[in-house]
């Protein structure tokens, strides 16, 4: 049987992808168009995580793909150096200290978040 959450996990990543390609329109590493966020921090991971725009980084298909692939420490270095110190810092005690509880009520409300979110602020513009 399949858990309540997988079927709402999935619509959700793919809206925030949407959301992502409309708030971005440039990869944060090389500047090329973005095919999607990358989760700095993997989503297996840290559910915290999962849907924070701090965590989630426009990158182009080449990127993401030297990244994952060839374990390119490029990549991660160029982010935390755009990013600055601080950033990775918090981000780093976050995935650590923060835990979320996945379940019907957390999807929902990720969904109202990720459906309001038309007016965004981003202190990251790429």
């Amino acid at each position: 049987m399949q858990r309540v959450e997988t079927p709402l996990k999935k619509e959700f990543d793919k809206i925030l992808q949407q959301k992502g390609r409309e708030r971005y329109q440039r990869c944060e590493v090389c500047g090329q168009p973005i095919s999607c966020l990358h989760h700095f921090h993997p989503k297996s991971v840290s559910n915290a995580l999962r849907y924070d725009w701090d965590n989630l980084i426009p990158i182009c298909n080449g990127c993401h793909s030297r990244h994952h692939q060839m374990g390119d420490p490029i990549i991660h270095g160029a982010i935390i150096k755009k990013r600055g110190q601080d950033w990775y810092d918090k981000l780093l005690v976050r995935r650590y200290r923060e835990t979320v509880k996945t379940n019907k009520v957390y999807y929902e409300r990720i969904k109202q978040n990720l459906l309001l979110e038309n007016n965004w602020e981003s202190k990251y513009t790429y």
